[in-house]
């Protein structure tokens, strides 16, 4: 034979079967070209200058990697649909003399072709849309954009390689699975059905259970570093109980219609139930696959859009002045006023000189311990616990706050009984009657709740917290267990000083170092003095916190375009994979007298018993999701629960919209294959 007949066979494959091959291979070339351009931005030089720049070219490495983990599994997945429509092709050929091993130069051909144009398709448009990227980005933060358009040839080597591995692995298997069938199986591929799944019960109850697991560490974690270990254990969880609910459920929900009578012996509804009881398994596993992509791009876009839109809060949560001074004491003395007055006096002083004027002042002292609850008491001696078998759920950050400093930072007015106690608790439920405390004493408890932190004590810590008001600081001693009185085992001694100056960022910075110019010429006595000091600005860290979510938002972007576009490829071939399949059913039907409407609204009824599955399940998914990413987001400093809720519900009402119009187009494009390409 001729060197150029395998080609051209391969060509003519691919040409007659276009509508496959066609978004298949524009879906390589997109998923391509955004793995050029993440990893070219994971070495951005114009990036790395930037503040935060670091931190966004890190978490751009790491989308690279997520998606070239994705798209192996992407691309095996469609390309089962492609080797099944062509099934029957090759069994042709093989009848007509062909052997297996001419069948396998065919396979080879078409995959160097689709890899050629894949990889070079995508490298043309991941270099000519990198610069672009990286400019909207370096908008984003705030930054100055250059006009240089480098040439990343690192990224440029490991994309091809990358994507060369990946379809030299599907040339493999796409060999075997037509190695392996005889000429017969692939000329009846299209017409053999599936035999239903033994043990359905069994496989829906083991889903069930699957799936109340996963909803219920979703809404009971309290604790932010707690979800982080949960949530991917919930999200193994789901993907499982989606596609054995998903396969089985189609599976028992066909039998109950088909036992149905009054409903299956009619013309729309019998055509349709047997159509999708002809293909129970591959359906579900389809549709359980679209909506976990349905998930991934609602949790993605929802969780980084409201870190992006939300930085501003963000950042003021953590820095809640323009100016943040923070004073590590020593002793309880230190925290008198006659001490700390020498503070004050040095930052206002280096306000004045810098032309400010001191506003909205935030003052107040506290006492912080970690404690483990135990049986007897709380254990405040890390070297008594630090052994055992710690948990974050069972470890508690304690503020003690005087009752007078609380109520002058936050306005609320407390009338706690003389010798008890208050609690603001946050990321847990407790609301004991006492705090009784290992070798130490008892604090009794006049009222607990959950509240807002309004001081921002517990805004940075990881662990549950709970915000003690006492009537003051010695009281807090007196209870104290001896063991730990040593403040630099267990406790810390803080005051927390905090003002606007009305200036803007480059004052501000001259007010910082102002600050500590004057806190560090300051002559202090016996008695007096501090063991070291913290000053944070808030213009100092906006960088920091604008570079690393505009780089999680960009790169929640780029993976959710991906996964939406994976999910509309996996309907489409869904859609026509199942009209090739149905056309000669629908043609003997119409033969006996079914009318153009009646195969209309039996296809209407068919898909739309089905397709709206996934966004009903990815909708539930979401929900039970919503309290979990909450607290995850806490650990970004983003509590604005508003904000997030806002941001997920439009998320969920554009992607419905989107996914009611891939509905429509998908729905006609079966219909034209079932009707032969007529309309009525």
């Amino acid at each position: 034979m001729k060197r150029s007949f395998y080609p051209r066979l391969a060509i003519d494959g691919m040409r007659k079967n276009r509508r496959m091959y066609g978004p298949y291979l524009a879906m390589g070339v997109l998923m391509a070209a955004i793995c050029y351009i993440l990893s070219a931005l994971s070495r951005s030089d114009a990036l790395r200058t930037l503040p935060g720049g670091d931190n966004l070219c890190m978490i751009m490495a790491l989308g690279n990697v997520v998606l070239l983990i994705f798209s192996v599994i992407f691309l095996f997945y469609t390309n089962s649909f492609l080797i099944r429509r062509r099934r029957r092709e090759f069994g042709l050929y093989n009848v007509l003399g062909m052997s297996k091993r001419n069948l396998a130069r065919i396979l080879t051909w078409e995959t160097l072709l689709t890899a050629a144009i894949v990889i070079a398709g995508g490298l043309f448009f991941g270099v000519l849309l990198s610069k672009l990227i990286e400019l909207a980005i370096v908008k984003m933060m705030g930054g100055t954009a250059t006009l240089a358009f480098p040439f990343d040839l690192s990224a440029l080597l490991g994309t091809a390689g990358g994507f060369a591995v990946i379809y030299a692995l599907l040339w493999l298997v796409s060999v075997v699975r037509v190695g392996r069938s005889t000429a017969v199986a692939l000329l009846r591929s299209e017409a053999a059905g599936e035999k239903p799944p033994r043990a359905n019960w069994f496989l829906s109850l083991l889903g069930l259970i699957l799936l109340g697991a996963a909803y219920y560490l979703a809404v009971s974690i309290k604790n932010p570093l707690d979800a982080i270990t949960w949530f991917f254990v919930a999200v193994v969880l789901v993907i499982f109980a989606t596609y054995l609910l998903m396969i089985t459920t189609s599976v028992l929900l066909c039998r109950v219609l088909q036992k149905d009578k009054r409903y299956y012996y009619r013309a729309n509804h019998f055509v349709s139930v047997s159509s999708m009881a002809y293909r129970m398994k591959r359906n579900g596993a389809g549709l359980a696959s679209i909506c976990i992509l349905a998930t991934m791009v609602l949790v993605m876009i929802s969780s980084t859009a409201s870190l992006y839109f939300g930085k501003e809060d963000s950042l003021r949560t953590q820095y809640p002045r323009e100016v943040n001074v923070q004073l590590r004491l020593s002793s309880l003395s230190q925290m008198e006023d006659h001490n700390l007055d020498l503070f004050r006096t040095a930052a206002q002083q280096a306000v004045e000189d810098c032309g400010g004027e001191m506003q909205d002042v935030m003052d107040y002292r506290y006492i912080n311990t970690t404690g483990y609850p135990m049986e007897d008491g709380i254990e405040m001696d890390w070297r008594e616990y630090q052994s055992s078998n710690i948990t974050y759920a069972n470890l508690r950050d304690y503020f003690f706050v005087t009752e007078a400093d609380y109520e002058a930072q936050t306005g609320e007015q407390l009338d706690i009984p003389e010798g008890e106690v208050a609690l603001r608790t946050y990321g847990c439920d407790d609301a004991p009657l006492e705090l009784r405390i290992r070798r130490g004493g008892t604090l009794r408890v006049a009222e607990s709740r959950k509240g807002s932190d309004q001081l921002g004590l517990a805004q940075n810590s990881n662990i549950a917290r709970v915000v003690v008001i006492v009537p003051d600081m010695q009281a807090i001693l007196d209870v104290f267990p001896a063991s730990i009185q040593d403040i630099k085992d267990s406790n810390s001694f803080r005051w927390v000083y905090g003002f606007d100056t009305g200036l803007d960022a480059a004052g501000q910075r001259a007010v910082s170092e102002a600050v500590s110019e004057h806190i560090n010429a300051l002559d202090l006595g016996e008695g007096q003095g501090y063991d070291g000091y913290s000053l944070a600005l808030r213009e100092t860290n906006r960088a920091d916190f604008y570079g690393n979510y505009a780089g999680m938002f960009a790169l929640g972007i780029l993976l959710s375009v991906v996964f939406i576009l994976a999910a509309v490829l996996i309907i489409y071939y869904k859609q026509l994979t199942e009209g090739y399949e149905d056309q000669a059913r629908f043609a003997i039907m119409q033969n006996v007298g079914m009318t153009r409407r009646e195969i209309r609204r039996s296809i209407n009824s068919q898909l739309l018993t089905v397709f709206y599955l996934p966004l009903l399940f990815a909708g539930l998914h979401l929900a039970f999701a919503f309290p979990m990413i909450r607290r995850l987001l806490m650990l970004f400093s983003l509590y604005n629960i508003g904000l997030f809720a806002a941001v997920t519900a439009i998320s969920f009402a554009v992607f419905a919209a989107l996914y009611a119009v891939v509905y429509r187009q998908t729905a006609g494009a079966y219909y034209a294959i079932v009707s032969g390409g007529r309309d009525e």
